[in-house]
C-alpha cells in the first residue's frame, strides 16, 4: 500500500484518527477529508497532515490533524493536533529524546528543519500578534495560516503540499489575485 489514496483511506479508517477527529470536533473544528501535506519518510513511514476548518487564529486554535502511517506494518502510529501559537509539541522540540522520531527529512537535515520550524513558530506568533493589531484578526489569521503551511512544507523539504498554494488563504480574505 503506497498510493496516496490508499494510505489516506487507511489513515482515516484508523481508530486513533477517528478518535482525534471526535476530540477536535469538541472545539467546533472539522478536519478536511483530503490531506494538505503528504510525504514518504525514511523507514517506510508516511506523514499525512490534514487541515482543519480553522480560519480565526488564536493561541490554541487547532490547525491540523497530523498522522504517521507505517507502510511496513500497515497501521497509523498516531494522530495528533498542531495548534496555532508560539509553542510546539514537547517531543517534537526534544529531537534527542528517547522516543523514536520520524524525522521530516533525512538525518541532520531533519534535525535542522525541526529547529528551524520551532524558531519559525515562535517568531511567527509575534508577527501574528502585531498583524492582528494592524489588520484585524481575519486578515492576520489568513497571513499566519498561509505562512504556517509554507513553513510546514519547508520542514519536510518543500514540494509536499497537496492541492494548496501558499497565499490562497490571504487572497481569499484580501481579494488579492495570485
Amino acid at each position: 500500500m503506497s498510493g496516496i489514496h490508499e494510505i489516506v483511506a487507511a489513515v482515516r479508517a484508523s481508530e486513533n484518527f477517528k478518535s482525534e477527529v471526535r476530540y477536535i470536533g469538541l472545539g467546533g473544528y472539522t478536519v478536511d477529508p483530503a490531506p494538505r501535506l503528504f510525504k514518504h519518510l525514511d523507514d517506510d513511514l508516511v506523514r499525512v497532515v490534514f487541515a482543519t476548518n480553522c480560519t480565526e487564529v488564536c493561541d490554541g486554535a487547532i490547525v491540523t490533524l497530523t498522522t504517521l502511517w507505517d507502510r511496513k506494518h500497515k497501521y497509523n502510529i498516531y494522530a495528533h493536533t498542531i495548534c496555532a501559537g508560539p509553542g510546539v509539541n514537547a517531543l517534537f522540540r526534544a529531537i534527542w529524546a528517547p522516543m523514536p522520531s520520524a524525522l521530516p527529512q533525512h538525518g541532520r537535515d531533519g534535525e535542522k528543519a525541526i529547529m528551524k520550524f520551532v524558531a519559525w513558530k515562535e517568531a511567527a506568533w509575534v508577527k501574528f500578534l502585531n498583524d492582528e493589531l494592524e489588520l484585524g484578526n481575519e486578515e492576520a489569521s489568513a497571513i499566519w495560516l498561509d505562512n504556517f503551511w509554507k513553513a510546514l512544507d519547508r520542514l519536510f523539504g518543500t514540494g509536499h503540499l497537496v492541492e494548496f498554494e501558499p497565499g490562497q488563504l490571504r487572497a481569499t480574505v484580501s481579494g488579492i489575485r495570485l
